[in-house]
């Protein structure tokens, strides 16, 4: 079936009202998409995996993220289009791993527990972070998610020990391994739905360059006009 997704694609003539979003906060994605580029039916279809089109449609279930590092606020860049890297919170807790903790209601402050997929960092655009929701994550379990992830990817040497992982209830004795082939079907499923996030921020990195490039032409015309009419004076 054939979805039509120019109904969640907005112009940057749009504006959205939002906070910062602060590292350690959990927020809940927006169902309605925006974008510098409008584009067309067909791109859409192209750029969107089904899963990201099914949560645009209102056809999953509602998903969430951490912030891992609030955007670099310029004067020159959009309050919309700040770009916000997160870490994807999942409901689906049935893919516990040791890379994929579980964040319980009572850390989150939600009302069903989480999660976590430490080894997933995306950037974002804070426009399709739709609010913050639950309590604020401590600094202590921010770091400790952060410290999974970077292990995974060989960023750093030693991983936090298991015993701590249960101490804050992130993981439990039935954890699988990352290499199940379980966990990496949800894993793989988890990076089509990214979508939803990753490709709006693409387009914003295109509609940039085209900025910039409609800006050196117009500088390069504005100056060979002032050189004809130097010419011409002279």
């Amino acid at each position: 079936m054939r979805v039509n997704l120019s109904k969640f694609i907005f112009l940057n003539k749009q504006r959205c009202n939002i906070t910062t979003p602060q590292p350690g906060e959990i927020w809940k994605v927006n169902y309605l998409v925006r974008s510098p580029l409008n584009f067309l039916s067909q791109e859409q279809q192209n750029l969107y995996s089904s899963l990201a089109q099914s949560f645009l449609i209102g056809n999953s279930p509602p998903r969430y993220v951490m912030i891992v590092k609030e955007p670099n606020i310029s004067e020159n860049i959009k309050k919309e289009w700040l770009v916000v890297y997160v870490m994807l919170l999942s409901v689906e807790t049935d893919f516990i791993s040791n890379i994929d903790l579980l964040v319980p209601a009572k850390i989150s402050g939600l009302d069903r527990d989480l999660l976590a997929e430490t080894w997933h960092i995306i950037p974002a655009l804070a426009c399709n972070l739709l609010q913050p929701v639950g309590k604020r994550l401590s600094r202590q379990i921010y770091d400790y998610l952060l410290t999974v992830g970077d292990y995974h990817y060989g960023l750093v040497s030693q991983l936090p020990a298991i015993t701590k992982m249960q101490d804050f209830g992130l993981i439990d004795d039935n954890f699988c391994s990352a290499n199940n082939p379980k966990i990496q079907n949800f894993h793989q499923a988890e990076q089509a739905w990214s979508d939803v996030l990753t490709v709006p921020v693409a387009a914003y990195y295109t509609y940039l360059k085209s900025i910039k490039l409609t800006n050196a032409i117009l500088n390069e015309a504005l100056q060979l006009e002032q050189d004809l009419q130097s010419d011409i004076s002279g």
